[in-house]
C-alpha cells in the first residue's frame, strides 16, 4: 500500500508541474489509458461486504463524441454473515470467508461537451464477472451503465470520474447490483487536430481618395409638454399642451397614442399620472414628461358613537330570593339548602352576560356591625358555592356580593319564625 501511496503522489506531482495549455480537447483518433481507483457497495442480498476498487481502462475515440473502451476491475472482499448457509448462484455465505472479484468489460461512451476541458459523458456496456471462490459453474454476465466526467489539465492528461451501476445476473435467475465510484487519471494519446482557421492574407492598404465633406446629420427634435392644471380635485380634467421642433411625429403613453408633433387634449385620470411625449424626426427622438396630480376627495367623517351612561344606581331586571336560611350565628351553607342553590345555579345560567349581585341578610340578634359582618360572610358563602358547583369560574368577576345586615327584614323579628326567615340571601341580576 506504500508503495502505491507513493506512485500515486508521482504522478500528481508530475500532472501539476505541466504547464496548463490554453485548450484541451477530446480528439477523434485518440487513445485513452486510465489507472482507476475507488470504492464498491454490494447489494446486501450479494452477502459480500463493501470493499475498495482497483483496475484500469483503455480506449479509443472515434469521434471527439463517440468512443469505446475496455476495463478489468479487482476487488478484494469478504462474506458478510457468514451465518447464512443456503443461498443460490451469485451469494456467498458458509464455509466461503474471503472472496476475490474480476470485472471485465466493453463500454460504449459518449462524450457531450468534447471541445471543451470539462468532459461530461455516459458509459454503458456488457462484460462478466469472475469470483474465486465460484458460485457458478460460469463467469457471471454483468451489464453496466453510469455517468462521469473528464476534467483536461493538458492536452493529454486529464481527471476522471465515474458512477457506475454494475448489474451481475444469471440472465433468467437473480440480478444483483454493485454500485461503484471510481476516480483516476487519463492519457491521452494521438488522435486527429481539429482544423485551424486559415490565416488572412495581408493586403496592403491603397490610399482612398479624398472625399467631399460630409453632409452634416440633421439635428435631433425638441419636445415640451405640460398640464393645466397641474392638480385636479378626484373627478376632475385636465389640459394636455405640447410642442416640438425637427420632428415628425409624435406619440404619448397612458393609451392616448399617435398624435401630430403640435397639439392639445383633455385628460381625466382617475389617479396621479405621469404623460411621457415622445417625438421622431430624421434626427432621433426625444421625450419629456408631466404629470398630473390627483387629489382624492377627503374620508367621510367618523360616525358618532353615542356612549349609554350607565345610571349611578345598577337596574334589577330580575330577582330569586332563597330560602338559604342559616342557622343562627352561623354563615355556613346547610345540607338541606343544596336544593334551593340548585335554584340559583339554573338562575344565574339564564343571564349569561349580565353582572350578578348576590345580597347577604340577618335577623336583629345582635349588634348591628356584627350583624353586617355576619350577612357578608353569609353572601360570599353562597357566591363560593356556586362558583364551584356551577362552573362558571369565567363569570366570578362579574358576581359581587353585599352584606345589609338587619337593614332590609322581610319578617316579624320579634317571633323566632320571622327571625329565621330574615336569615337568608337574595340573587339580584343586574341590567347590563
Amino acid at each position: 500500500m506504500k508503495a502505491m501511496y507513493r506512485a500515486a503522489l508521482m504522478v500528481a506531482a508530475f500532472v501539476f508541474l505541466l504547464p496548463l495549455p490554453a485548450r484541451s480537447e477530446i480528439r477523434g483518433g485518440s487513445i485513452e489509458v486510465t489507472p482507476f481507483g475507488g470504492y464498491n457497495w454490494f447489494q446486501d442480498k450479494q452477502n459480500l461486504k463493501d470493499r475498495p476498487v482497483y483496475g484500469g481502462r483503455l480506449g479509443y475515440n472515434f469521434t471527439p463524441h463517440f468512443g469505446i473502451e475496455g476495463t478489468v476491475e479487482f476487488i478484494k472482499t469478504a462474506v458478510d454473515d457468514k451465518g447464512l448457509t443456503s443461498f443460490k448462484e451469485g451469494q456467498f455465505g458458509f464455509p466461503m470467508d474471503d472472496v476475490d472479484l474480476y470485472f471485465y468489460h466493453v463500454d460504449a461512451v459518449f462524450h457531450f461537451m468534447p471541445e471543451g476541458r470539462f468532459n461530461p459523458f455516459i458509459v454503458a456496456g456488457f462484460g462478466g464477472a469472475h469470483y474465486k471462490p465460484r458460485v457458478s459453474d460460469h463467469d457471471m454476465a454483468a451489464f453496466n451503465v453510469g455517468v462521469g466526467a473528464k476534467y483536461w489539465l493538458t492536452d493529454h492528461i486529464a481527471l476522471r470520474a465515474d458512477l457506475r451501476d454494475y448489474m451481475v445476473t444469471e440472465i433468467i435467475q437473480e440480478t444483483y447490483h454493485n454500485v461503484a465510484a471510481t476516480v483516476g487519471v487519463t492519457f491521452a494519446f494521438g488522435g486527429r487536430e481539429r482544423p485551424v482557421p486559415a490565416r488572412a492574407e495581408r493586403v496592403e492598404a491603397k490610399p482612398e481618395p479624398v472625399a467631399a465633406a460630409p453632409i452634416p446629420p440633421p439635428a435631433a427634435p425638441t419636445v415640451r409638454i405640460s398640464a393645466y392644471p397641474a392638480t385636479i380635485d378626484q373627478g376632475k380634467c385636465a389640459k394636455l399642451d405640447w410642442s416640438s421642433t425637427g420632428a415628425s411625429s409624435a406619440s404619448i403613453d397612458q393609451g392616448i397614442g399617435s398624435q401630430n408633433p403640435n397639439g392639445s387634449r383633455e385628460v381625466c385620470p382617475g389617479s396621479t399620472t405621469q404623460y411621457t411625449i415622445t417625438a421622431m424626426g430624421d434626427g432621433g427622438t426625444r421625450t419629456n414628461t408631466t404629470t398630473v396630480t390627483v387629489v382624492p376627495p377627503p374620508p367621510p367623517p367618523a360616525p358618532v358613537v353615542v356612549v349609554k351612561e350607565r345610571p349611578a344606581v345598577p337596574v334589577v331586571i330580575d330577582r330569586l330570593v332563597l330560602h338559604v336560611n342559616f342557622d343562627f350565628d352561623k354563615s355556613t351553607v346547610r345540607p338541606a339548602d343544596v336544593a334551593e342553590l340548585q335554584k340559583a345555579i339554573a338562575f344565574i345560567k339564564k343571564y349569561p352576560a349580565n353582572d350578578v349581585s348576590i345580597e347577604g341578610h340577618t335577623d336583629s340578634k345582635g349588634t348591628d356591625k356584627y350583624n353586617q359582618a355576619l350577612s357578608e360572610r353569609r353572601a360570599a358563602a353562597v357566591k363560593a358555592y356556586l362558583l364551584k358547583h356551577a362552573e362558571i369560574d369565567s363569570r366570578k368577576d362579574t358576581i359581587t356580593t353585599t352584606g345589609l345586615g338587619e337593614s332590609k327584614p322581610i319578617a316579624d323579628n320579634k317571633t323566632e319564625k320571622g327571625r329565621f326567615e330574615n336569615r337568608r340571601v337574595e340573587i339580584l341580576i343586574l341590567e347590563k
